[in-house]
């Protein structure tokens, strides 16, 4: 098995359920992981939390939440989920260390992810 997906499990991702919806292509899962890496939408999340606009919070908080899940990336799905659920009430109120844990982890795992790809 690859050493990134080796590392993801040290750091309490869901591999093997990520490869189960990859239909146990690690090909297709790297490339996903490398999608991820370019993706933008941690920074389109942190534009709407500074703008205070739950509606779109909550937008770009419950699609990262799907993509943390499909890619077995606990950490970061239980980091975003109270986020979501906040925002799913209409309300910012007292997000801002769960944001501020999101966004650091979430670069984390991107800086992680990016080092063993390349």
């Amino acid at each position: 098995m690859n050493g990134l997906l080796e590392i993801l499990k040290t750091e309490h991702c869901d591999v093997d359920g990520a490869l189960d919806r990859c239909m146990e292509m690690e090909d297709l899962y790297l490339e996903l992981l490398q999608m991820f890496v370019e993706d933008t939408e941690i920074d389109k999340l942190h534009e709407a939390y500074e703008d205070h606009d739950v509606k779109e919070v909550f937008f770009h908080s419950h699609t990262l939440k799907g993509v943390y899940n499909n890619l077995g990336l606990t950490p970061l799905y239980e980091l975003d989920t109270p986020i979501v659920e906040t925002t799913r009430k209409d309300s910012l109120e007292g997000l801002e260390d769960s944001m501020i844990s999101l966004e650091k982890e979430h670069r984390r795992f991107v800086s992680l992810i990016s080092d063993l790809l390349s």
